[in-house]
């Protein structure tokens, strides 16, 4: 009977409990596209606080707000030290199966397809990016 009581107890118990998980975000201005083929990175994003050395990206969520309407053709990544990672709209969410740092920095990239000027400019008034992590 004990040893039911105990096994049921062992099952209960989540495998991940060791594991230490958690989440961070950061908002910050960027800057303006004005000629086409050009990418202009945004501000740095990193988490305020520390984090562990291990933690790795599980999911991430982001939104971009724009002073006028989203251009045809516009290109945007979110890029580590190592990696860049298309983004396909202004906001959304992306699940990570591949081990990405939690520890960051991030940076938005921005670019426009067409080449020449820009008309008019694309303004990022504010990009947000929300790490979690395990």
């Amino acid at each position: 009977m004990k040893s039911g009581v105990l096994i049921a107890m062992l099952l209960a118990f989540p495998l991940t409990a060791g594991a230490i998980s958690g989440s961070w975000s950061q908002t910050a201005a960027s800057g303006v596209i004005s000629v086409g083929k050009q990418a202009v990175p945004g501000s740095r994003l990193a988490p305020s606080g520390s984090i562990p050395a291990s933690a790795t990206v599980t999911q991430i969520s982001w939104r971009i707000t724009l002073l006028s309407p989203q251009p045809p053709g516009l290109q945007i990544k979110l890029c580590t030290a190592t990696a860049c990672f298309a983004l396909d709209s202004l906001s959304g969410q992306k699940r990570f199966t591949t081990a990405i740092s939690a520890q960051g920095p991030f940076r938005f990239v921005y670019a426009v397809a067409h080449r020449g000027q820009v008309v008019p400019p694309v303004r990022v008034v504010s990009n947000q990016l929300t790490v979690n992590y395990r």
